[in-house]
């Protein structure tokens, strides 16, 4: 009878535990798009976690929000930093840059700098994630929106503090523990 058990365990659809209209009216303010099923109760609940949640206004409030977007419109790159005087290491930035529209994207970018070799193995591992998948879901705070000319035309650009990347294949989070 155990063995039996075990793997219904197993084959429980994932569907079961993705958000549906109870999750949302339980955390209302943490998810600003559609999670395409990729998402469950457990992420937004994360956001919640010992703050006073409110909803997206557009001004920084150092709360978490998740987007999600079509893989196709996101590019993950690496920005190299000027090197730690102190720390004698070379150290970069890790990017998720979304094209909302051709006049508007959204940057995603960890609190911090790492070494350059562990940006670049963020970098991987975010590629890695979005590979054949048809949307990701990122989670960060919202820091600041600017606007900028490229080409001639201006760009609006949202710039954002990165917490977590997540598609159906997986996730990977600033914070240990946060990918559930």
């Amino acid at each position: 009878m155990k063995h039996y058990f075990t793997i219904f365990l197993l084959i429980i659809p994932t569907s079961l535990f993705a958000i549906n209209s109870e999750t949302l009216k339980k955390y209302p303010y943490q998810l600003l798009t559609n999670d395409y099923g990729i998402l469950n109760k457990a992420n937004l609940k994360r956001y919640t976690y010992e703050v006073n949640v409110e909803p997206f206004t557009g001004k920084f409030n150092g709360l978490d929000y998740w987007q999600c977007y079509p893989t196709k419109n996101l590019s993950v790159w690496y920005e190299k930093q000027n090197d730690d005087p102190y720390e004698k290491t070379e150290r970069g930035d890790a990017h998720i840059t979304i094209r909302d529209t051709s006049t508007t994207m959204h940057d995603y970018v960890p609190r911090r700098s790492f070494s350059s070799d562990y940006a670049k193995a963020k970098v991987s591992t975010w590629k890695h994630l979005i590979k054949n998948q048809q949307y990701a879901c990122i989670g960060g705070i919202y820091v600041s929106t600017h606007k900028k000319m490229k080409d001639g035309k201006e760009i609006t650009e949202h710039g954002w503090i990165f917490e977590n990347l997540k598609t159906k294949k997986g996730c990977d989070s600033y914070f240990s523990g946060w990918c559930r």
